[in-house]
């Protein structure tokens, strides 16, 4: 939470905003990995592009080094394979998340910076989609009983930034999940007999300075 509040002081103090700011759109994706063999996650079979707007700021700290702060909305979907006991099904689970991230880039050229920074993101809806023998059943994780913590995920991130003529910002970004997701993020198919689970994002988002 302190870090999504940083993030707003950052982009709206009076300050910052005479520096460039912009709006960015893109696509995600999200693949998680767990820590035995009960759940099959595979990347090219777990790809399920989603989608991401937000603002962010551009703000020059020296020669090389700028400061990108943005916030975001994101809406990304994690396909699972699940063997439970004789059964075989697939689960799709839909997370809404408002965004917070604090990146730096490190210029290498005119037209290429290195991108390395953190994250927080904050899951406000799962759908779950649970799909056995051609029957789909949809609902809504209810999270009311979540806790602050488990509704909030830290990230750190690392990419490259591609720049196109003086307004135009092409960034291609990994953000890995930093702690283990507990049972609370997940559908009752985990226990915690099943150990834990890490997240792993891809974002591609095209980016306009005004």
């Amino acid at each position: 939470m302190r870090l999504l509040l940083c993030i707003v002081v950052l982009l709206f103090s009076s300050g910052l905003l005479a520096q460039n700011m912009g709006v960015r759109v893109g696509l995600t994706t999200a693949t998680p990995t767990g820590n035995n063999d009960t759940f099959d996650f595979d990347f090219l079979e777990s790809f399920s592009p989603g989608y991401q707007a937000g603002v962010f700021g551009n703000f020059k700290l020296s020669d090389v080094i700028i400061l990108k702060p943005e916030l975001s909305y994101r809406e990304y979907t994690i396909k699972q394979e699940v063997t439970w006991y004789v059964n075989n099904y697939n689960i799709d689970q839909k997370h809404t998340t408002f965004s917070g991230d604090l990146n730096f880039d490190i210029e290498l050229t005119n037209y290429l910076s290195l991108i390395f920074g953190i994250g927080m993101d904050y899951i406000t809806a799962i759908q779950i989609t649970t799909s056995i023998n051609q029957f789909n059943e949809v609902s809504k994780l209810d999270l009311s009983d979540m806790s602050m913590d488990q509704r909030m995920d830290p990230f750190s991130n690392v990419g490259l930034c591609f720049k196109f003529g003086r307004s135009v910002l092409v960034d291609l970004q990994y953000r890995h999940l930093l702690e283990n997701w507990e049972t609370g993020n997940l559908t009752s198919a985990f226990s915690s007999d099943n150990g834990s689970v890490k997240l792993h994002m891809i974002n591609v988002t095209l980016g306009v300075l005004f």
